[in-house]
C-alpha cells in the first residue's frame, strides 16, 4: 500500500500571517508563484518516491495562510467502531483557528468520521512515529503550541505505544524541529537535538534499539530532522547537514534534496511540516481528481 501525504497548495496571495516562528517572525515578503513552484516541485518528489498526495484545496473565500503547513492538519486512524477517522486539530496561533472548519468538511465530504478534542494540539506536529510507538511532545516557553493535556485526549487513539516528551519551546515550537526516526534496510535511527529536551534518557529507553544521532541546535535550525522518508527515498531541505545525510546512507537510504526559499527559509515549514501522513490510509478510497499522482496541475487543486 502507497504510503499517502494530505498536501494543501498555497493559493495565489499566500503571504505570512502570523509570523509565529524563528524563521517566518524576522522574514520578508514572499513570492507566492515561487511557493506554488516549490509545493508542486515536492508533491511531484513524493509521488517519485512511489508514494501519493491527497491534496486539500485551499479555502476560496479565506486565506488560511498556514493551511499549506499540514503536518499540524490532524491526524487519520482506524476507529473500530466509526472506521475511517480524523482528529482534527484545535491551533494556537490566531490565524491558524478556522483551518479546522475546513478541514472537517473536506474529510466528512470524502466520508470519514470527524472527532473534535479540547486541547490545544497541533498534530503531527507533535506525534512522531518511531518503531515502538509514537513520542507525542509538548513545549513550554515563548514558541510554545500543543497542550500537555492533548496527550490524554488523542495517545490511546492512534497508538497502544506512546510516551510524552517536553521541550524546551524556544526556539523549538514542534517536536519535528528538533526529533524524526527513519528506518531503512539497515535499521532505524533517530535524529535528536539534545538540548531542546527536558528529559533525553525518557526518550532514549523508548527508542530502544534505535540508533541515536545527535544534532546540533544550528543543525535542527536547518531543519534536519525536518526531512520526509518516503518509502526507500528521504526528501530533505537542501540546508541539512552532512550529520544527517550520513545517517540516511547508513540506513541505506536515498536523499533527495530540495530548495524551498519561501515555504521553508522564510516560512519556516520544511518537507515534514508541508506534509501530513495518513497512517494505515489506502490513496484507492479517494476520488482521483484529488490525488496528485492523477492531477498534477496545482491549477486545478485550487478551488
Amino acid at each position: 500500500m502507497k504510503p499517502v501525504y494530505l498536501m494543501s497548495p498555497p493559493r495565489s496571495d499566500w503571504a505570512l500571517k502570523g509570523k509565529a516562528n524563528f524563521r517566518s517572525i524576522e522574514a520578508g515578503e514572499v513570492n507566492a508563484d515561487a511557493a506554488q513552484a516549490e509545493w508542486a516541485k515536492l508533491a511531484d518528489a513524493i509521488v517519485a518516491a512511489g508514494g501519493e498526495v491527497l491534496v486539500a484545496p485551499p479555502n476560496p473565500n479565506r486565506n488560511l495562510t498556514g493551511m499549506v503547513y499540514t503536518a499540524e492538519a490532524g491526524e487519520f486512524y482506524i476507529d473500530p467502531d466509526h472506521g475511517p477517522s480524523f482528529i482534527l486539530p484545535n491551533m494556537s496561533a490566531e490565524h491558524r483557528r478556522h483551518e479546522s472548519s475546513w478541514l472537517g468538511g473536506f474529510f466528512a465530504g470524502l466520508g470519514v468520521h470527524l472527532k473534535t478534542i479540547n486541547s490545544t494540539w497541533e498534530a503531527q506536529g507533535d506525534a512522531l512515529r518511531c518503531p515502538s510507538g509514537i513520542i507525542h511532545t509538548f513545549g513550554e516557553g515563548k514558541f510554545q503550541r500543543t497542550d500537555s493535556n492533548a496527550y490524554d485526549e488523542v495517545a490511546e487513539l492512534l497508538s497502544e505505544n506512546h510516551i510524552q516528551l517536553k521541550f524546551k519551546a524556544d526556539p523549538w515550537f514542534h517536536g519535528n524541529t528538533f526529533l524524526n526516526v527513519y528506518t531503512g534496510k539497515q535499521g532505524s535511527g533517530a535524529l535528536v537535538c539534545e538540548e531542546a529536551l527536558e528529559d533525553f534518557e525518557k526518550l532514549e529507553s523508548f527508542l530502544g534499539d534505535t540508533k541515536i544521532v545527535k544534532v546540533t541546535p544550528e543543525a535542527s535550525m536547518d531543519y534536519d530532522t525536518n526531512s520526509l522518508q518516503v518509502n526507500e527515498t528521504v526528501i530533505a531541505s537542501e540546508t541539512i547537514s552532512e550529520t544527517a545525510t550520513t545517517l540516511f546512507s547508513d540506513l541505506g537510504l536515498s536523499t533527495n534534496l530540495l530548495s524551498l526559499v519561501e515555504l521553508f527559509t522564510k516560512g519556516g515549514g520544511a518537507p515534514v511540516c508541508l506534509t501530513n501522513r495518513l497512517w494505515n490510509c489506502d490513496s484507492s478510497t479517494f476520488p482521483k481528481s484529488r490525488l496528485w499522482s492523477s492531477c498534477p496541475d496545482i491549477s486545478k487543486h485550487l478551488a
